[in-house]
């Protein structure tokens, strides 16, 4: 097993998700580290390579995976969108990929956070080292990590994320005590 992942629904029902070359996902039993064998469900998409990460917004799930190789500059984010955590899937495109004039390469394998009470999302990657003027750059075994702004359109499909330079500054969630 390569990359799990656990994603926990609103009923409390945790499922786990991982692969290489094949994308997996079964519900957890409630100690969180067993399972039933006969539920492992097969859910690759085309080009899925690794990084399985699932997140819930407005009743859509959404299903995203590193495509290519962790040692490609083209390896980046994809997604797709299902009704329930065990799909059925519809992949929806690429939401994170390099941006070459800035020198930003390989970007993917991935998590998603959400600050709790808003709909602001942020996605963590890495991508190759940017290792500053006049010296090498990183490659896909010379990685650094970064954070950026993730957004929805009006129709819940993700907008492609703009890797930046410089990642985002620290988030504070409003208290609501």
């Amino acid at each position: 097993m390569i990359d799990p992942a656990v994603f926990t629904d609103d009923d409390g029902q945790s499922y786990l998700y991982w692969g290489n070359g094949h994308a997996y996902v079964v519900p957890l039993n409630a100690d969180m580290t067993s399972y039933d064998p006969a539920e492992v469900k097969d859910i690759t998409t085309d080009n899925f390579r690794e990084g399985s990460f699932v997140i819930k917004r407005k009743g859509t799930y959404y299903f995203m995976w590193s495509e290519d190789d962790t040692r490609s500059e083209n390896y980046h984010v994809a997604y797709a969108t299902g009704p329930t955590p065990l799909g059925p899937w519809t992949k929806r495109g690429t939401i994170l990929s390099k941006r070459p004039d800035h020198g930003i390469l390989g970007t993917g394998h991935h998590s998603v956070v959400n600050v709790p009470g808003t709909d602001d999302w942020y996605i963590a990657y890495h991508r190759f080292a940017l290792n500053g003027p006049g010296r090498a750059g990183g490659d896909g075994t010379h990685r650094e990590t970064t954070i950026d702004r993730m957004r929805f359109a009006a129709d819940g499909t993700i907008e492609p994320v703009v890797p930046t330079l410089q990642s985002v500054g620290p988030v504070r969630a409003a208290r609501s005590d």
